[in-house]
């Protein structure tokens, strides 16, 4: 019977009776008092939190290509040193190994840098690996951009 209050007085949520009066408050114990009570200021409702998931498969799925992309381009690299230094060796071989090679390295890094794109901007995800599959994406497609340009207009400068 003792935590029954008396008739005629109101109940009081046990938060009122720990903080002074809101005319007392500091500025900056207001908005700490009215986000713990979920209230927001200017007069919008509190929102409900959506649950953030601990995934995010498209930067994954980036982030795997851009792996993807890097393995091509290791072997691409591994069999044109063996076709150089063997006795197979002929131009058309070469040519037509490192085209294949480098197309599946570009393909494959586009790719991750698209999905990777596409990670980073899913909200409330996270995007390590988004960060990652993007950053391989940029680097192989730029860098197998540039060679091949070079390649091409180097070709028109030889004598």
């Amino acid at each position: 019977m003792s935590d029954q209050q008396p008739t005629g007085t109101p109940p009081v949520p046990p938060y009122a009776a720990q903080q002074p009066p809101y005319s007392q408050q500091t500025p900056q114990q207001r908005p700490h008092q009215n986000a713990a009570q979920g209230y927001v200021l200017n007069g919008q409702p509190p929102q409900a939190t959506q649950p953030t998931s601990n995934i995010n498969p498209v930067g994954r799925a980036g982030l795997i290509l851009g792996l993807i992309a890097i393995a091509i381009a290791v072997v691409n690299n591994i069999v044109l040193q063996v076709l150089i230094a063997s006795s197979a060796y002929s131009g058309y071989s070469f040519s037509l190994v490192s085209g294949v090679g480098t197309f599946l390295t570009f393909a494959a890094a586009l790719a991750a840098l698209i999905l990777g794109l596409i990670g980073i901007r899913r909200v409330g995800a996270p995007h390590a690996a988004a960060g990652i599959a993007v950053g391989i994406g940029i680097a192989q497609v730029v860098g197998i951009a540039f060679s091949t340009f070079v390649g091409f207009f180097g070709s028109f400068l030889t004598f």
